[in-house]
């Protein structure tokens, strides 16, 4: 029996490291019977300062409710969901922007660079970013919320095999 415990602890303590270890060098992975699908979400990501915020001002930047792992987990979660590796092969880095409002929304959502013959994947990618329910806390300049645009670049590496 306690030889038992000592495994099945052992086991999940392994398990758990494993997905840090992941999220610790960025890369998540998805797959599907035919398709590798591999999402590199690079961090830091880009936070611009409002230009209406003076040199001198305290600037806090936009934080995403439990921080930026959190973000990213999310961000997986749903482009696995909602991207259909079935149809689509990427490979290339793409940029997300978002403009986050004074109350912690994404009010603006924009992918780039425009490729010939994406537009149902960058439709599928905007539909799983905004599938994330969870708001963001504003950015602040001198303690008043601003509105303020974020950039996060996403490296897809797509492997496809025959079965």
């Amino acid at each position: 029996m306690k030889r038992l415990v000592f495994l099945m602890i052992f086991t999940s303590v392994f398990f758990q490291a494993q997905e840090i270890e992941d999220l610790q060098e960025g890369y998540f992975f998805s797959e599907s019977s035919k398709n590798f699908f591999r999402v590199d979400i690079k961090k830091p990501y880009d936070y611009y300062k409002v230009s209406s915020c003076a040199e001198d001002s305290p600037f806090i930047r936009a934080q995403f409710e439990g921080g930026d792992a959190a973000f990213n987990r999310e961000l997986f979660r749903y482009i696995s969901a909602y991207v259909d590796k079935e149809i689509y092969v990427v490979n290339g880095t793409f940029f997300l922007q978002m403009e986050i409002d004074k109350e912690g929304r994404v009010t603006s959502l924009n992918i780039i660079p425009k490729v010939e013959n994406s537009d149902g994947f960058l439709r599928d990618l905007k539909f799983a970013v905004r599938k994330i329910k969870k708001n963001w806390t504003p950015s602040k300049c001198n303690n008043v919320p601003v509105d303020s645009k974020i950039r996060i670049r996403l490296n897809f590496v797509t492997e496809s095999i025959d079965v």
